[in-house]
């Protein structure tokens, strides 16, 4: 069988007995309750509180509708018209390109793995909530309690402390965790055993019903002293300074990514599920991220209510009216299990808040652990091996839990906390954002290149796209490698003259480095129109093919299609006027804003973040930590580079060796896997 056929094959074999979501309201409900999960509880309110308040939200939208909605889209465009998960949806648009998804389901697994010890903790703080008031073992030192816990002074503290410390790399066992992730795992395997109609259920309690705790928790916040004060912390205070800093649009990309589920699969596993005629992706996009959106408002109001009322509690009970203590300081997980309990354990009958918030802190995280697990089920059924065996749902369900499971006991040593935190990072912050470039440089560069060759020739395409990458590379590391600090003495008047010139601060380097992007860009798209030949003819057909986003115009026509009426108003054909101006206006439309977003602006934008976070990282030890605990970390995002490059040079790995390669010898299908021969790319049927 020769490569031309063996994708569209593929495809159709995915979609034998492929099964759809009962509602498309239950798709809907498990997309939501995939994007809301613990980081809308105390990520985003604390990140909102730390910079500045109100201000926060500036970046936090401009990267939600400029970079985050786009590539929701995306994900949700082709996981439905490609009916496969991350890593299948983007092979069937180019061979080379399956491997961005496979990083992508494993980064999302991975996550999954230290995702259930947080889960885990909440299901200890349930059962301890049913003690007698005087016996809840939080009731009166919540922080030594927590760390009591997650054993945060164990072995991994002494080593932060003291490099020069003996480290054994796990330290103590802590039986408590072990037990809350084994019941947690459970839970995950009864939601996900028989794939979306099990899940479709099991959303329809699990995401409701933590917004109508959310909402009781905001009304008896509400009248405690204190919250009005608490409220203005959180989102009313102004402070632009913060603006200024860069981290601030990093912090906001990395809770854009983390809180709507991009970049690890799940979407495109989720999507894939759904009708190819009549599934409305547009809709489904705002949906989601709206909602996504404001249930993480709600959560911040839920929590710093509370937190104004222990800050006011703790100086009126101080002899000098000064607390000594500012429970708006608290971070991440401390928000959750230290300062939030604080509050619940002063107010009457705090068993039954207490289960009401860590049961509502265990169903918004449960729908994104599953879900994550759901995503590496689904490439597991669509691979060759699932293809060829096609075992039941619950059979990959149950390894995929049991293996999750084994890996989360690393999280269960004393060193969990530190682990946490560096796996964290280099998933979120490195490979996230990594795949996020990748996904848009699949869809936006790669995706119906073999058009753009028809209509100005390879050479001119090839110029023009490696161009532009060189030169923003190139103008991203001298923004960031030259500091543009004042002249060492000792130099030559002419270097003195050019430094002082180039800038004292960092600001200069950002001019220069942005100088020599669109200097390079604007001369490599000269050269690329003068080396065109083909059909194109005219300098805007010129322009066009070679830098249109055709890819993205593709999936773009797709998803307007589908709702419109054909016998009425015709097909949606893009880049006509009259096309243009119904999307323009129609919210069950993508409107031409969405290439342009998909293959520039988040594709520069995530790009440079990638590098920034980087350099970042290398410049300072991130944490603090020893490099002999970073390594873990650093292991991980390598291989997910590994996966990208490995299925990039060698696609035929990912295809059934005894299926396609048409030899009867393991050598030959050995040396046919491993032979680097384009494959093309199959459309949507």
């Amino acid at each position: 069988m020769g490569d031309v056929d063996i994708e569209s094959k593929i495809q159709q074999d995915r979609e034998k007995g492929r099964k759809e979501w009962d509602h498309p309201i239950s798709f809907i409900l498990a997309a939501v309750g995939s994007a809301v999960g613990l980081g809308n509880v105390w990520r985003f309110p604390n990140l909102v509180s730390q910079y500045g308040g109100a201000p926060f939200l500036i970046p936090y939208f401009f990267i939600l509708i400029f970079v985050g909605m786009p590539i929701l889209g995306m994900e949700l465009s082709i996981g439905t018209f490609y009916q496969a998960g991350d890593a299948d949806a983007f092979g069937s648009m180019n061979p080379r390109l399956r491997g961005i998804g496979l990083a992508s389901v494993f980064a999302g697994y991975t996550i999954t793995f230290y995702y259930c010890i947080i889960l885990g903790y909440a299901c200890i703080y349930f059962v301890e909530c049913f003690h007698k008031t005087d016996a809840i073992p939080w009731y009166d030192n919540q922080a030594a309690h927590f760390d009591d816990i997650s054993m945060t002074a164990g072995m991994a503290a002494r080593k932060l402390a003291d490099p020069s410390t003996e480290f054994d790399w796990l330290g103590t066992f802590n039986w408590k965790v072990f037990v809350g992730i084994t019941v947690v795992w459970i839970l995950i395997f009864l939601s996900i055993f028989k794939g979306v109609k099990s899940t479709s259920w099991v959303v329809k309690f699990t995401v409701p019903l933590p917004l109508l705790i959310l909402l009781i928790l905001i009304i008896r916040g509400a009248f405690l002293d204190g919250a009005g004060d608490g409220i203005k912390a959180y989102l009313i205070k102004w402070d632009g300074s913060t603006l200024n800093d860069p981290v601030i649009w990093t912090k906001a990309i990395g809770q854009v990514f983390f809180s709507l589920g991009v970049c690890m699969g799940v979407m495109t596993a989720y999507s894939s599920h759904n009708s190819k005629s009549k599934t409305n992706v547009a809709m489904s996009e705002k949906a989601i991220s709206l909602s996504d959106t404001g249930i993480a408002l709600l959560g911040g109001f839920a929590i710093y209510e509370v937190l104004g009322y222990m800050q006011k509690k703790c100086e009126k009970d101080s002899a000098t009216g000064v607390c000594a203590e500012n429970y708006y300081k608290q971070a991440s997980m401390g928000l959750a299990f230290i300062a939030y309990p604080s509050g619940l354990a002063t107010l009457e009958a705090p068993q039954f808040w207490g289960i009401i918030f860590f049961g509502c802190l265990i169903m918004l995280g449960i729908d994104s652990a599953f879900s994550l697990a759901e995503c590496f089920v689904t490439f597991a059924k669509d691979c060759w091996i699932g293809l060829r065996l096609r075992p039941k749902t619950w059979m990959v369900v149950l390894p995929t839990c049991i293996v999750g499971w084994l890996a989360g006991l690393l999280y269960c040593y004393d060193s969990g906390t530190v682990y946490l935190d560096i796996i964290d990072n280099y998933l979120n912050n490195w490979g996230m954002v990594l795949i996020g470039t990748l996904e848009c440089f699949a869809v936006g560069w790669v995706y119906k290149i073999e058009d753009q060759y028809k209509q100005v020739g390879k050479l001119s395409v090839m110029v023009y796209n490696l161009g532009f990458v060189f030169f923003l590379l190139i103008g991203t590391i001298v923004a960031l490698a030259i500091p543009g600090k004042k002249p060492t003495e000792g130099t030559k008047a002419v270097l003195d003259a050019l430094l002082a010139s180039y800038g004292k601060d960092q600001g200069g380097a950002l001019g220069v480095g942005l100088a020599i992007f669109f200097i390079g860009w604007i001369l490599l798209t000269c050269i690329a129109v003068v080396l065109s030949k083909g059909p194109a003819s005219g300098i805007g057909s010129k322009l066009w093919a070679i830098m249109g986003w055709h890819g993205a115009d593709s999936l773009r026509t797709q998803v307007n299609n589908v709702v419109r009426n054909k016998e009425k108003d015709g097909v949606w054909v893009p880049n006509t006027l009259k096309s243009e101006i119904e999307a323009l206006y129609r919210h069950d439309c993508f409107c031409i804003a969405f290439g342009f977003l998909i293959k520039y602006f988040s594709y520069a934008l995530l790009l440079v973040v990638t590098c920034i976070n980087i350099k970042g990282d290398i410049e300072t030890s991130y944490g603090g930590y020893p490099s002999d605990m970073l390594i873990l970390g650093q292991l991980v995002f390598v291989f997910m580079v590994f996966l990208v490059l490995l299925v990039a040079i060698f696609p035929r790995i990912m295809y059934d060796p005894i299926k396609h390669s048409g030899s009867n010898s393991h050598l030959g299908r050995l040396t046919w896997m491993f032979t680097p021969k384009p494959c093309p790319s199959a459309e949507p049927k």
